[in-house]
């Protein structure tokens, strides 16, 4: 007996926001190309305490429905972008960074607009794009308002690199997207100097200043080359170019995506802080880049 596992649907968070319609046309389409079904959530964020179904302000089953009525709203948009997207509707009564970490856990992606309909308007970055970029169990991509390029032969796809566990598994998620698109992959790993010695001392390990500025670049040429070597070993017909800038890795990811279609950062590299939910580099590509932004764990 031959058993077809179906495939993990794309997950898309819906609350009728801007952002929320160019994350659900960006999800309809990325499903189409992957062949696998769209997951249109909306939460409702109705359960804060306990308490709160037992003394009956409220009926669950109502709020289900209305909440599903949103989430169909959303799923007739993806039907207007990718007519042939198979979709259905879910509904959570949690709060949307909550259930999107749920519905991660089932999910091939999840895709988010960069702002819902939450009280601090003004912020780089919504809450529940930070919460569920930096906890959920697969792929999260990060839509902002506006329509969005899709990856191919124009619209490179641009990864950021620097040697860590969390960045060659980006890298790797970033190559099997840019081969399934026919579009060029682009490694990006940026280098600093060591910081200036009050006393004009070079670095320790080190006989001059220069020997370990030349040290670190030719580091970060190595960390480039050999994630191009590993992913065009597995892909051998993608197209992958490398660049070393010295530069903050934050500054560099976000002069490279100029033109690109999706920037693709691991949640964590080389930083000190390890707790944090995302690194430094990713929360600030996440902030202030224009295009798609998919986080990889």
């Amino acid at each position: 007996m031959t058993h077809h596992i179906s495939p993990r649907p794309v997950v898309v968070g819906y609350d009728g926001s801007a952002t929320a319609d160019a994350a659900v046309d960006w999800a309809a389409r990325a499903a189409v190309h992957a062949g696998a079904p769209l997951v249109v959530l909306h939460a409702a964020d109705r359960i804060t305490y306990a308490h709160d179904v037992s003394v009956g302000l409220w009926k669950p089953d109502r709020v289900h429905e209305a909440a599903r009525a949103v989430a169909a709203r959303g799923v007739d948009r993806a039907r207007a972008a990718a007519p042939e997207v198979v979709a259905d509707v879910a509904s959570s009564l949690v709060g949307p960074a909550l259930a999107l970490d749920e519905a991660s856990t089932g999910a091939a992606m999840v895709v988010v607009g960069s702002h819902g309909r939450g009280r601090v308007r003004g912020a780089l970055l919504g809450a529940t794009a930070y919460a569920v970029s930096g906890h959920a169990r697969c792929p999260v991509v990060v839509v902002r308002e506006g329509d969005a390029e899709v990856p191919g032969p124009d619209h490179r796809i641009v990864v950021g690199s620097d040697g860590s566990v969390g960045a060659d598994r980006a890298v790797d998620s970033a190559a099997d997207l840019a081969a399934s698109y026919g579009a060029e992959l682009h490694i990006v790993t940026s280098w600093h100097p060591p910081h200036p010695d009050p006393w004009d001392l070079p670095p320790v390990g080190y006989s001059s200043t220069a020997e370990a500025v030349k040290d670190r670049q030719d580091g970060a040429e190595r960390t480039a080359k050999d994630a191009a070597a590993r992913v065009t070993a597995k892909h051998p017909d993608l197209v992958v170019t490398t660049e070393t800038p010295e530069d903050r890795p934050e500054d560099a990811l976000l002069k490279a995506a100029e033109g690109a279609s999706i920037v693709v950062v691991g949640s964590r590299g080389h930083g000190a802080l390890a707790g944090l939910m995302l690194g430094s580099t990713s929360r600030a590509v996440l902030h202030h880049t224009r295009m798609p932004v998919m986080i990889v764990h």
